[in-house]
């Protein structure tokens, strides 16, 4: 992976980490206005719809607070995969460039081809073969 690009995807993974962040803490604050819950309990709200744990222990009270959180589930979940597949793809291209650049230092040396390894199993040698048959021939 090129210098440019390693540096594109971590400010990818910044962005995405700054959206959850602020979908979190705007679900947060609804929550904490329209729903009157305490701010931490709200977040805790936000955390768990947003993580699909869903706990149920805080649930909102208000039809406004439940629509909201229909939406704010599907969104919350797509954007948490979202920034999941991004980190996960990231680490799978370090991991399979690590390798590759190990793989790429492995010094292989061909001595036989695939024919002669063969014709040496056997213990095939053309050259005493031949002779065996002049000297066969001459006897006849």
């Amino acid at each position: 992976m090129e210098e440019e690009e390693h540096k594109r995807f971590h400010r990818r993974i910044i962005y995405i980490v700054i959206v959850i962040l602020l979908f979190l803490f705007g679900g947060a604050t609804f929550y904490h206005y329209i729903e009157k819950l305490r701010y931490i309990d709200a977040l805790y709200l936000s955390a768990a719809t947003m993580t699909t744990v869903g706990y149920g222990d805080i649930t909102p009270k208000t039809d406004f607070g439940k629509i909201f959180t229909i939406v704010y589930a599907f969104a919350g979940v797509a954007i948490a995969l979202y920034g999941l597949s991004v980190i996960a793809s990231h680490f799978v291209e370090v991991r399979e460039e690590f390798w590759m650049e190990k793989l790429g230092k492995i010094k292989i040396r061909h001595t036989k081809t695939v024919w002669d390894k063969l014709m040496s199993l056997f213990n095939f040698k053309s050259g005493e073969l031949v002779k065996e048959y002049e000297k066969s021939a001459k006897r006849k």
